[in-house]
C-alpha cells in the first residue's frame, strides 16, 4: 500500500512497517522481502522476547531491526556503512510507533574502541561492506566500539539475543567477543561468509593456490568455532541441530544459531 510517493508499507510475517521508497536499489529489495532470509526471521520468532533487548550487528538499512522492534524490549542496531546507516535512520523515523524502541549507532563492533577501516566491496550501501578487504581495497575510516563500552554506554544489561552478519568480518570479531559471550551467553545468530575470504584480502596475501586458501579458511573457521564451544546447542537455518563439523564444511554461506536455549 503506497502511503505517499516517498514511502511504502512493507508486510513481513504479519508485521507491517514503513520504509523509504526514494532509492530504487533499496526499493527493489523491499519489494522482494517476503522471500528474503526466511530462516533468519524464523530464528527471530523463536528467540526474540519482549522482556529482553536485541543487539543487531550489521543492521544495514533496517529489515531485521524493524522486524525485531515489534518483538523485543529494545533494539540496538550497529551499522558502519554511511550510506546504509543514513537509510537505516530514515526508515526508523518513518515508524513512530516503534522508533522509541530502537537505538542506531554508526559504528563497527570490534575488540577495542577507536577507529577502524571499512572496505567497499562493490559500492557502499549494497550490504557487503566489510572490515576486511575483499573485491576492493578502497576503504573509509569509521568508528569502532568494543562490546564492553557499548554495554556500559547504553546500559545494555538485558540482552539475550545477538545477530551478527558482517560479511566475513565475523572471523576476526568472534574471537574478540569470546569473554563477553562466554560470561553472558546470549543466543547468537551468526552468518558466515567464507566465500569472501577467497577474494583478494589480507588473510590470503601469503597464499596462492586454491588448496592453501582452503586451508587458511578452515583454520579461521576452526578458531571461530572454538570461540563458541561453550554453547550447548548449535542450530542450522531450519532449526535443525547441527555439529561443529558441519560448520567447518561450508564453503559459500552459512547461518547458525548458538544457544543454551533448546529450540
Amino acid at each position: 500500500m503506497i502511503m505517499n510517493p516517498n514511502c511504502v508499507t512493507i508486510a513481513k510475517n504479519g508485521l507491517n512497517f514503513t520504509v523509504n521508497a526514494q532509492n530504487i536499489h533499496f526499493l527493489y529489495f523491499w519489494n522482494h522481502i517476503k522471500g528474503w532470509e526466511i530462516e533468519t526471521f524464523r530464528v527471530f520468532d523463536r528467540y526474540l522476547n519482549r522482556q529482553y533487548c536485541y543487539l543487531d550487528i550489521g543492521a544495514w538499512i533496517g529489515p531485521t531491526v524493524l522486524y525485531a522492534a515489534h518483538k523485543a524490549k529494545h533494539v540496538y542496531g550497529l551499522e558502519p556503512d554511511p550510506v546504509a546507516f543514513q537509510e537505516l535512520v530514515t526508515n526508523i523515523s518513518l515508524n513512530p510507533a516503534i522508533a522509541g524502541k530502537v537505538t542506531c549507532l554508526q559504528a563497527a563492533l570490534d575488540g577495542r574502541s577507536g577507529n577502524t577501516k571499512l572496505y567497499m566491496r562493490t559500492r557502499f550501501g549494497d550490504s557487503s561492506s566489510s572490515t576486511i578487504p575483499t573485491l576492493s581495497n578502497y576503504f573509509i575510516e569509521t568508528t569502532a566500539i568494543s562490546i564492553n563500552k557499548l554495554i556500559a554506554d547504553y546500559q545494555m544489561n538485558d540482552i539475550n539475543f545477538i545477530k551478527i552478519d558482517i560479511e566475513a568480518g565475523e572471523y576476526t570479531l568472534i574471537p574478540k567477543l569470546y569473554p563477553f559471550l562466554k560470561k553472558n551467553r546470549p543466543t547468537l545468530n551468526l552468518s558466515l561468509h567464507p566465500q569472501f575470504l577467497n577474494d583478494h584480502n589480507h588473510f590470503m596475501d601469503d597464499v596462492h593456490s586454491t588448496s592453501d586458501k582452503d586451508t587458511r579458511t578452515l583454520q579461521l573457521t576452526k578458531t571461530l568455532v572454538e570461540s563458541l564451544e561453550f554453547y550447548q546447542y548449535i542450530y542450522g537455518p531450519g532449526g535443525n541441530q547441527v555439529s561443529k563439523d558441519s560448520i567447518l564444511e561450508i564453503t559459500d554461506y552459512g547461518m547458525f544459531t548458538f544457544t543454551d536455549d533448546q529450540w
